[in-house]
């Protein structure tokens, strides 16, 4: 599966940003995480922009995301959200 083009600023990059940084494929943080890896193509290319609380939480615990950095990864998703 593609890793897909993240959208430009905003979650998606950040996401893929710290997904890549991990070393990890998305089917590798999809399983980590609970998250889907049609949701996680999705966020990264900005086809979603404001994911649920609970999906950034899953995601940044699989990232292994200190408290600041999961912190920055929900400021970011709550930027998307209506």
């Amino acid at each position: 599966m593609s890793t897909g083009t993240p959208a430009s600023g905003g979650f998606g990059e950040r996401l893929h940003g710290l997904r890549t940084a991990a070393g990890l494929s998305q089917e590798t943080l999809a399983h980590a995480s609970g998250v889907s890896v049609r949701a996680l193509s999705d966020l990264e290319r900005g086809r979603s922009r404001g994911p649920q609380r609970r999906t950034v939480q899953a995601l940044a615990g699989a990232l292994g995301l200190d408290a600041a950095g999961a912190r920055e990864l929900e400021r970011a998703a709550g930027l998307g959200r209506p």
